[in-house]
């Protein structure tokens, strides 16, 4: 592996590190928030911001899976889209950086988001006006929020235009607000989601999400394919970084570390 890509993963890394320590601080300040949901996607955001949306400055972001707030704004701090003492009022009264993404409010998201499995909707229409340009649309989904029907009437459209400058990401974590406890296959969210994807005329990859090596390369190939739109379906563990949400994805999915439970957090992240 070139040396140039040893230090950039080697930032990514970094950057992902730190965005962990800056979500769990934002939320535990703001005593709620997605714990869970945040930390699974940190890789997957820090690899999007660091080598492909900020380089273009042309690429979309639609953070679909909006209640993952806090982890996209510690990202978008750590790579200089915000400044990171605006962390500080996440969630608060009048503050640029909502529970949920505001693009009217921050200037550094391109789409309000949070009602889930409207995202990828948002992302069609953004991927058929920029279709003449070199632009690329991201939209990252939940697994659970592909229950929506919203979602695979966007999936049906885009694979039938086969639109190749739009690629959606899911965050596979296995769990949602309920939580699926019972393990196997047919406890996850959705069954079957690389088959159902490819059904609709996507190109599907399979990654693990926290690696970044593999999403690099994923987001890479997504970029440059000629034909089709692209699904990265990432594995992801929710809570990832952190044993004691990660241990716990049903109280975390927005709940309230104690103190004590948030400088535990804080030192397995050092």
């Amino acid at each position: 592996m070139p040396m140039d890509n040893m230090e950039m993963f080697s930032e990514m890394e970094r950057r992902a590190r730190n965005a962990r320590v800056h979500t769990i601080t934002s939320i535990h300040r703001n005593r709620e928030g997605h714990y869970g949901g945040s930390l699974s996607c940190i890789e997957i955001m820090s690899v999007l911001y660091s080598c492909f949306i900020q380089r273009s400055r042309s690429d979309k972001f639609i953070l679909s899976k909006g209640h993952a707030a806090a982890g996209y704004y510690a990202v978008l701090a750590e790579c200089g889209l915000l400044q990171h003492d605006q962390l500080d009022s996440y969630a608060q009264f009048g503050s640029a950086l909502q529970g949920h993404p505001d693009m009217l409010t921050c200037n550094a998201v391109d789409f309000s988001s949070g009602s889930l499995g409207q995202g990828l909707s948002v992302g069609l229409g953004m991927a058929l006006a920029m279709r003449r340009q070199a632009s690329h649309v991201w939209a990252l989904l939940g697994d659970g929020e592909c229950q929506e029907g919203q979602v695979w009437e966007a999936a049906m459209l885009a694979g039938r235009l086969q639109l190749n400058n739009l690629t959606a990401i899911i965050d596979a974590n296995g769990y949602q607000e309920w939580g699926f406890r019972t393990g196997g296959k047919s406890s996850k969210p959705v069954p079957d989601l690389a088959e159902k994807w490819a059904a609709f005329g996507w190109n599907v990859v399979l990654v693990n999400g926290h690696d970044i090596p593999s999403l690099h390369a994923a987001c890479s190939e997504a970029r440059q394919t000629a034909t089709g739109p692209h699904l990265i379906l990432a594995t992801t563990v929710k809570g990832h970084g952190v044993h004691l949400i990660a241990a716990d994805p049903d109280r975390f999915h927005c709940g309230e570390l104690s103190p004590t439970e948030y400088m535990d957090a804080l030192g397995s992240l050092q």
